[in-house]
């Protein structure tokens, strides 16, 4: 558990699960690949679902997928917030690259380091997941970022 002023990131177990993926259909990201092998995260606020997180975790590397703000506290540092605290989860497996697809957030993510890549150059295990071969267009950006 992580936390920023009154904002906390925790595992979204069964109790949060529903509040999470409501927030995610709010904000226009799929949900039909989410099982439970993807780490869903919550950012709350007093209890209060206001932001959302996953990662995909593989040998060498991790998918960030499913970043997303409730619209009435967008713009105001929790998505940086957010993707910052996955991040920080991911170097601590011992992972040092992670990698994203995006449709529509491309300018906030190159803010936050992260580089655009040729989709071909995506490793193998990123390749075959569901995000990166059906649920996400052929024509979403792949980014990538190399943790310190």
């Amino acid at each position: 558990m992580n936390t920023r002023e009154e904002y906390t990131i925790v595992a979204a177990e069964m109790e949060l699960r529903q509040s999470v993926l409501a927030l995610l259909r709010e904000n226009g990201l799929p949900v039909t690949d989410i099982n439970e092998t993807k780490t869903l995260f919550a950012c709350l606020n007093h209890g209060e679902v206001i932001g959302t997180g996953g990662l995909e975790f593989f040998k060498d590397c991790a998918l960030l997928r499913s970043i997303s703000v409730r619209h009435d506290l967008q713009r105001k540092g929790l998505g940086k917030f957010i993707v910052s605290e996955l991040e920080k989860l991911v170097g601590q497996k011992g992972i040092d690259c992670l990698y994203l697809l995006t449709t529509a957030a491309k300018d906030f993510f190159t803010k936050e380091g992260y580089e655009t890549i040729d989709r071909e150059k995506a490793p193998l295990e990123i390749k075959n997941t569901s995000q990166f071969s059906t649920v996400c267009s052929s024509t979403a950006t792949v980014m990538r970022k190399i943790l310190p």
